[in-house]
């Protein structure tokens, strides 16, 4: 059982069960309910509700075997991010949307949007 001072320091980020190396900068919106002000003429505190996608920025190291060309072909995979907390989010048909490029110093941010993160207890 995970410590409950301790917070995130790394995460294992997974597609479709190909382990990715990470550079210690991912961070994940888990999606899903979203709620937005309607404002009334006499009254406040009135809302509507839509559902949003997660969204998945992985801090990437740029090795021998990663491939951003096969990561941009990704449009329907399941991706998983597990921390050192002991916490694992899972997003269903999980897809590419962006990369930066890869930088001197090895790095570069992946970006994948999908179904709003499921949190696993």
């Amino acid at each position: 059982m995970a410590n409950r001072n301790q917070v995130v320091g790394q995460v294992i980020v997974e597609v479709d069960g190909e382990r990715y190396p990470t550079s210690g900068d991912s961070s994940m919106q888990i999606g899903g309910k979203q709620r937005e002000n309607v404002p009334g003429d006499y009254e406040a505190g009135s809302f509507m509700e839509k559902t949003v996608p997660s969204r998945t920025t992985v801090g990437l190291l740029h090795k021998d075997g990663v491939s951003l060309t096969a990561m941009q072909n990704i449009d329907n995979g399941t991706l998983t991010l597990r921390s050192d907390t002991g916490k694992t989010w899972v997003v269903r048909s999980a897809y590419f949307v962006e990369a930066s490029d890869f930088s001197q110093d090895g790095k570069a941010q992946v970006v994948f949007e999908g179904q709003p993160a499921e949190e696993l207890l």
